[in-house]
């Protein structure tokens, strides 16, 4: 799928040209749309999230391709996380993916737990940056190549409202509600998370 929600056809191994490589997918259909996990070898590449899709269906794989047992970890982590378990999500970053700062602020995502959320400005503060860097922190969140398992859908703006998801503001709203989070109108309640 591409980032304008257009469906591509399934290639279950593509050459990466970048890496020169052979990169592998698998996709987690799940009962809010298609989540696909890339990987080489052991390195889980990127999380590729479709266009929201929301049904009645039970989280199942298409065209399994077996992974590394690092991918079939992941994959194992992502069906709990789908049926609504929570899921300690222990992958690195792709090596030679982002810059220092990227990194460090990707990095700083994991720590925000499951069911809650932070405001960009306050993973600036986290990070010692700032509150003139929220925007900077908001853009390099945006960018993140590993989202769930860094968990990017996670931060909001000072207001509350869901911004900034690689995936669409469908898809943040229904992640985070999926974590009991209480959504009203595209934002979160500020006051109540303090």
């Amino acid at each position: 799928m591409s980032g304008d929600g257009i469906r591509q056809p399934y290639r279950p191994a593509f050459y990466d040209e970048v890496n020169d490589s052979l990169t592998a997918s698998t996709d987690i259909i799940t009962k809010l749309g298609t989540v696909r996990i890339c990987w080489h070898e052991e390195t889980v590449m990127n999380i590729v999230i479709g266009p929201y899709d929301p049904e009645d269906r039970r989280t199942t794989l298409r065209r399994f391709l077996p992974p590394h047992p690092v991918g079939q970890e992941l994959i194992a982590k992502f069906m709990r996380y789908f049926m609504g378990k929570p899921a300690s999500f222990d992958i690195a970053l792709p090596p030679k993916v982002g810059t220092d700062f990227q990194r460090k602020v990707w990095t700083a995502l994991t720590e925000v737990p499951f069911g809650s959320f932070e405001t960009y400005g306050d993973l600036a503060a986290r990070l010692g940056l700032p509150a003139s860097q929220a925007r900077s922190v908001g853009n390099t969140v945006a960018q993140n190549p590993l989202p769930i398992v860094y968990p990017c859908h996670r931060v909001v703006a000072a207001t509350g409202a869901l911004t900034g998801f690689s995936a669409g503001p469908h898809w943040k709203k229904a992640l985070l509600q999926h974590e009991g989070v209480v959504v009203d109108n595209n934002r979160v309640r500020i006051q109540e998370q303090q």
